[in-house]
């Protein structure tokens, strides 16, 4: 069976379950296990494939009924949720809001009367899409949703309900789609995601492109990213039309004074936030916008890294491959002599940062003797970036981070990182160098961040807004990114370490388990390409749903950049 047959015959199943109770049981939904993955490309041409079509309004139907089919009509977006609003009195259909909010519940709901005119429904949440596309994951909790009734005519109608939709956690991921709106470091190297989520219905991609035009998150905002279209642009009165892979966005008349260099960083954005497109035509009042070659080198969007883990193994530290550790330059050499105990080796492979026994090390190729940066006790395993700055904090005070440059000169990076009985797990620099992940040990549980890093003429000089990912109370080991959107933990839990994945302004979910777990490292390819290392010195990867071992031995994983 197809992908597309298995997908409407698990919808008309699950609606089959949730007509024959009197609560909502929506369909489809957020990956709660198994690997993260990539969310749908952006189409106009298709419409959403839901498996069956809900009905308008029944002639005498009961409150409860209107109720319950309503909330079952919500499944379906298209034309404006049109179905749904048939449910409405007249005067509030023109007003209601299904995008104002999207409620993901968990379990079944139930309805309960408080009046004539008037039932709650109550559900558990644990996690919401807002208006502009954010996803956010919380603890589980018990809401009530009121909503009113009155007759217009003969037959009852919903004349007050909350704004928004709600959907069971299977529906989600048939409903709405995921969306990464890309924007460039401040180096204009890399395109760094933003993701969304969006309904999948007629009309995506001119919300994706609205959502681009209207800026980054928060926490990536401040200088942490930057957007290539002028202050104030918008979408022109065109839109964006995609016919045969081409897309063609009309934007507002800001965009005719950039230069043929902006133009073209505008065009990689758009190119990369409508992904399924293969060329974008930017028009401005329908007149194409030309955008000259320009030499300038496309921005890299996923870094990838040598696939072999890096390890250190009986005096020999380079790439793995079962008995084969092959060195790397200048650098094995060094390192080993240092007696290291945790490095993170640059993009160019002729730097690394070096922690011992004494402290961090700027270890370089040539005939540069390793140079101590960060002499401080106690000391995490250091981050290196691709500016080559190196990342250094003391496990016990988590405000203290300092980014050191490979001559020594210490730059402290202000943060808002909580210090109180706060210990210091994992700090990591993404690949793309504009956010910085921080695994911490606190009084009250684990806590998980990913913040923006803030240069002054590239230089960096602080964290921006702490963005918190939903961490599991487990004691924490160890994390690192899986890609340039996704990050993973491993934890440790009675006799058992647990690997999870946080995609960030996504679902999380449980990768697996294995015995004795100690570090984690990303590779390529997703979590596919995680390596643990474990306390008897074995190298694991995933395979599937469980983790096997790859037949290579470490006394350490090294970290690439």
């Amino acid at each position: 069976m197809s992908d597309q047959g298995r997908r409407r015959r698990t919808l008309f199943t699950v609606w089959l379950a949730a007509a024959a109770t009197i609560a909502l049981a929506a369909c489809g939904g957020v990956p709660t296990s198994g690997n993260v993955t990539a969310g749908d490309v952006v189409s106009d041409d298709a419409e959403l494939d839901i498996g069956f079509a809900p009905q308008g309004p029944r002639v005498n139907s009961t409150q409860e009924e209107i109720m319950q089919e309503f909330l079952l009509a919500a499944i379906d977006p298209q034309n404006d949720y049109a179905v749904a609003r048939d449910f409405l009195a007249d005067d509030f259909a023109s007003v209601w809001n299904p995008d104002a909010l999207t409620t993901i519940r968990t379990g079944v709901g139930t309805q309960r009367r408080v009046s004539d005119t008037e039932l709650n429904y109550s559900l558990t949440t644990s996690a919401s899409v807002s208006s502009d596309g954010h996803y956010q994951e919380s603890s589980a909790e018990t809401v009530s949703l009121p909503f009113t009734f009155v007759r217009e005519g003969d037959q009852w109608r919903i004349s007050s309900a909350p704004e928004g939709i709600v959907l069971s956690e299977d529906s989600f991921s048939v409903v709405f789609g995921e969306y990464s709106l890309y924007y460039f470091d401040p180096t204009y190297q890399y395109l760094v995601p933003d993701v969304r989520w969006f309904p999948n219905r007629s009309g995506t991609s001119v919300r994706v492109v609205g959502a681009l035009l209207a800026g980054q998150s928060s926490w990536l905002s401040n200088g942490v990213l930057i957007s290539a279209f002028p202050t104030g642009t918008q979408l022109g009165d065109g839109f964006v039309d995609i016919t045969s892979g081409v897309a063609t966005v009309d934007l507002s008349e800001e965009v005719g004074g950039a230069n043929s260099l902006e133009r073209e960083r505008m065009r990689q954005q758009l190119s990369a936030s409508l992904s399924n497109v293969t060329s974008v035509v930017m028009t401005v009042g329908g007149l194409p916008v030309t955008t000259p070659e320009t030499g300038a080198i496309p921005a890299v969007v996923n870094p990838t890294v040598e696939p072999a883990p890096l390890v250190l193994r009986e005096n020999q530290f380079g790439y793995a491959s079962n008995d084969d550790v092959t060195p790397i330059g200048q650098i094995s050499g060094k390192v080993v002599e240092l007696g290291a105990t945790a490095v993170a080796l640059a993009r160019n492979r002729s730097e690394a940062a070096v922690r011992n026994g004494v402290g961090v090390y700027a270890v370089r190729s040539g005939a540069t003797d390793p140079l101590l940066v960060d002499p401080r006790a106690g000391l995490a395993a250091p981050s290196i970036d691709n500016a080559g700055f190196i990342w250094s904090v003391p496990v016990a005070d988590g405000s203290a981070i300092r980014a050191y440059e490979l001559d020594g000169t210490e730059h402290i990076v202000a943060s808002a990182v909580p210090v109180s009985d706060a210990r210091v797990v994992s700090l990591a620099v993404s690949r793309d160098g504009a956010r910085l992940l921080l695994y911490l040990d606190t009084a009250i549980g684990p806590r998980l961040y990913v913040a923006g890093i803030v240069r002054q003429d590239g230089v960096p000089s602080s964290l921006g807004e702490l963005f918190a990912l939903p961490v599991v109370a487990e004691s924490p080991l160890a994390a690192t990114w899986v890609d340039n959107r996704t990050v993973a933990t491993l934890s440790s839990n009675d006799d058992e370490t647990l690997i999870r994945s946080f995609e960030i302004g996504g679902p999380s979910a449980l990768l697996g388990r294995i015995e004795g777990g100690v570090s984690i490292v990303g590779g390529n390819g997703g979590a596919d390409g995680l390596r643990v290392l474990t306390t008897d010195g074995d190298v694991f990867r995933p395979r599937g749903t469980s983790w096997q071992r790859t037949g290579i031995s470490a006394e350490m994983l090294g970290t690439q950049q």
